[in-house]
């Protein structure tokens, strides 16, 4: 239909027809079916989005025996609703068209002839978009040679820039050898005041050591901050430089817009790079350690850990012993060029401690990561294993309330990461769904494999089941996968509508539900979760609610409905039941998380669309700890973010890419022991912070 009209407009117009016969004539067209070629009459819309007369169009092309009919357009196959042909949407924008005089829809507004701004003379003007003044021909020319003259004058200033960026970053990266050396100095000496004294000390080491580490690992992190923006300005700017000079030579007569477009790009840049100029204007400061006096009746107060001058440091940090024995020797003067800040030694508790120590959130890739990505880019058709650390894979892990916030904001280093695209076992295609069986193995919904993988704890293959169909045990493209305390599998089987239930083993145990929007039927159905007394609880996407199944396959009871008030859902895609049977839901459609209790009453929602700190948009994956801390896999703003029990902001990190750490399309999200597992979806692979 498309190419008819295209043949029609170009036999109008090489027949001289005016531009308003020829609109007339164009509307004319879109007014009429493709199958009778006459004007629509109740005109109904096929689900491929193509539209045809319900009589006798429709009538005659509909299989009344197989209740199907093909789309003369597009040779799509659609179910006929069981109202017949009548049941197919009216196509509204059409009858709307159809409602309306053709003299109203083929009227045509007629142009003015105005002045040019510049010359005065009245032609045919084109509108500046440097100086938004409309201008003829020859003086619209002459103004953009102006602009180009003025754009190679931007672009030689920004060159000569780069030199002082460059020499920037190499001051960064001495501060950086600087601070570490200082941190390992620091360290030692606590380490060696503490062994001197009673065993009552030993915890107060710990705390000591982990405050040290805070603070290093903290300004560590700033400066790493600024010589990455640095390096990505650097990188910036000369990708600027390169593009406007390929646009310079390769095109003369560059439209107003690009030329005003890429001026304008050049002043925010020059803007950037005074600012990435300038030098870190604190003065130089370095970490100390204060031994304390009292041991028995206060010795939590012993020892404090700080920035401070180094004029201030005391001389027995120096001495000629500790030197000798830690190896330093003339290398401790040459932190004299490190920051420096207002001294604190007031003793601190590990109760207040989240306050001062609290991270950005923000996933940090070091240049030395950065290069080893680089370096060591897996090939898309292997099988990735990476291990990175393993040792606090631990189903043991019990911290909480304040220690297990501390170690949360910790996160954002990924510790391995778990296969690639392909369909060979190991592999992924689009992984979604993902859960933690009672041993710690890792089970993976790999969804366009139409399968289920099962790694262990160190990232090795175990087991696969599943294929593609509609059998038992198969899948077509199943999403949410979840894990009952028996170590039952329960997967969302998503184009078949349905649950399956299998052993620990994969054996298939049973199946239930079939399409449809009634009690008990399922339409999309995604994400899945288990309680502690069997019930399964799952995201019955395109009806906008959610479903309870006992573990032998019987409805319950239901939840929510269409809309964006409090309990209502648009299109949830996944849940988890933490402490207190308190179920938690990513309401994707209105880009917020909601809590219901186990009944289906409303307790709270929390978050809204943005790309702030705590805000989301189309949240995927959710996850509760034990202590009722909520993960979210924040899908498009390609981050994973952590909230409180009362749904308050605790810590966010990743960022969209392709390297360690960074994510694009992010799915299911899980807890393993002290680890986060995050379903990295668009690059085909497990990813464990």
């Amino acid at each position: 239909m498309r190419h008819q009209r295209v043949a029609v407009t170009v036999l109008l117009l090489f027949a001289g027809c005016t531009e308003q016969e020829m609109n007339r004539h164009l509307i004319e067209q879109l007014l009429t079916c493709s199958v009778c070629l006459d004007r629509y009459t109740k005109p109904k819309l096929l689900p491929c989005q193509h539209t045809f007369c319900q009589e006798p169009c429709l009538s005659g092309l509909a299989d009344r025996a197989g209740q199907k009919v093909k789309c003369p357009e597009c040779r799509t196959v659609h179910r006929i609703p069981q109202e017949g042909v009548a049941g197919f949407p009216n196509n509204r924008t059409i009858l709307g068209f159809l409602e309306i005089p053709m003299e109203q829809i083929s009227s045509l507004t007629t142009h003015r002839t105005l002045a040019c701004a510049a010359c005065g003379l009245k032609e045919e003007l084109a509108m500046c978009h440097h100086c938004q003044e409309k201008l003829c021909h020859s003086c619209n020319s002459v103004h953009r040679e102006r602009l180009r003259l003025d754009l190679r004058g931007l672009v030689c200033q920004l060159r000569r820039s780069l030199p002082k960026l460059s020499a920037v970053l190499g001051v960064l990266e001495q501060k950086t050898a600087s601070l570490q050396e200082n941190g390992e100095l620091v360290r030692a000496e606590i380490s060696h005041s503490v062994e001197c004294l009673i065993a009552e000390l030993r915890e107060r080491e710990q705390v000591l050591t982990l405050q040290s580490e805070r603070l290093v690992h903290s300004a560590l992190r700033d400066l790493q901050r600024r010589q990455e923006d640095l390096e990505v300005g650097l990188a910036t700017v000369s990708s600027h430089c390169d593009c406007v000079d390929s646009s310079l030579a390769d095109d003369l007569n560059l439209p107003g817009t690009i030329l005003w477009q890429l001026h304008k790009q050049s002043e925010e840049l020059i803007n950037h790079v005074r600012e990435l100029e300038k030098p870190g204007e604190e003065p130089p400061e370095v970490l100390r350690f204060v031994p304390g006096t009292v041991l028995y009746s206060n010795v939590v107060n012993f020892g404090s850990v700080s920035w401070a001058a180094k004029d201030a440091i005391p001389s027995q940090i120096l001495s000629s012993d500790l030197s000798r024995r830690l190896g330093v020797h003339s290398s401790f003067p040459s932190i004299s060029s490190m920051p420096t800040s207002i001294e604190v030694c007031s003793p601190m508790s590990i109760s207040n401690l989240s306050s001062i120590l609290a991270r950005p959130a923000t996933n940090i890739l070091t240049p030395r990561t950065q290069a080893r990505q680089r370096l060591n880019t897996p090939d898309s058709q292997s099988l990735v294993i990476e291990l990175l650390d393993t040792g606090n894979h631990l189903l043991g892990f019990r911290l909480k309330g304040q220690d297990l916030l501390l170690h949360y904001q910790e996160k954002g280093s990924m510790k391995c990461k778990i296969g690639s695209k392909g369909s060979d076992l190991g592999y992924f295609t689009w992984p979604r769904g993902v859960a933690v069986m009672p041993e710690g193995h890792l089970v993976v919904a790999d969804s366009s494999n139409h399968r289920v993988q099962i790694f262990d704890r160190r990232g090795h293959f175990v087991r696969s089941f599943g294929s593609y169909g509609s059998g038992e045990g198969e899948f077509d493209c199943l999403a949410g996968v979840a894990v009952s305390d028996r170590g039952w599998i329960v997967t969302a089987d998503r184009y078949n509508h349905r649950l399956q239930l299998f052993d620990s083993r994969g054996r298939f145990v049973r199946l239930f539900g079939r399409e449809g929007a009634c009690p008990g039927h399922l339409s999309y159905p995604w994400g899945v979760a288990v309680d502690r007394s069997g019930l399964i609880y799952v995201c019955d996407k395109d009806n906008h609610r959610l479903q309870l199944f006992s573990l032998d396959g019987h409805f319950v009871r239901t939840f929510g409905c269409h809309g964006n008030g409090a309990g209502r859902l648009d299109q949830p895609h996944y849940v988890a039941v933490g402490p207190g049977n308190q179920v938690v839901v990513s309401d994707s459609g209105n880009h917020r998380l909601q809590v219901f209790d186990g009944a289906g009453g409303f307790v709270r929602t929390f978050g809204c669309e943005g790309t702030g700190l705590g805000q989301l948009k189309y949240p995927r994956g959710v996850a509760v700890d034990h202590d009722g801390n909520i993960l979210v896999g924040d899908s498009g703003n390609n981050r994973v973010q952590l909230f409180r029990p009362d749904g308050t902001f605790l810590q966010a990190f990743g960022c969209w890419g392709t390297g360690d750490g960074q994510l694009k399309g992010l799915e299911g999200v899980a807890f393993r022991g002290g680890d986060i597992v995050v379903s990295d979806r668009e690059n085909h692979r497990i990813q464990v912070f």
